[in-house]
């Protein structure tokens, strides 16, 4: 079974990857909104700026594979060549 083939089979697949992304990207949002750059890297515990942008580049990554895995989904070419192949 392709992954064209069960997006299309299981309806509730397409909504939780699409709940999934829009909750990363609200998530992504809120992570940016806190991040406070005056901290800087001079205190290490609770929340500061490079905590903040690791958390920042890890959504954007999850962000990023969920992009590729929908443009695969809905990619149609190349297909499969038939078999047995044709002379052309």
């Amino acid at each position: 079974m392709t992954l064209r083939t069960a997006v299309r089979q299981s309806k509730i697949l397409t909504f939780v990857v699409l709940g999934a992304f829009v909750w990363l990207l609200l998530t992504l949002f809120e992570v940016v909104s806190t991040i406070d750059f005056a901290t800087g890297t001079t205190s290490f515990v609770g929340q500061n700026a490079l905590g903040g942008l690791a958390g920042v580049m890890v959504l954007a990554i999850v962000l990023g594979a969920l992009v590729v895995l929908y443009s695969e989904i809905t990619e149609s070419d190349p297909a499969p060549q038939s078999w047995p192949p044709s002379d052309e």
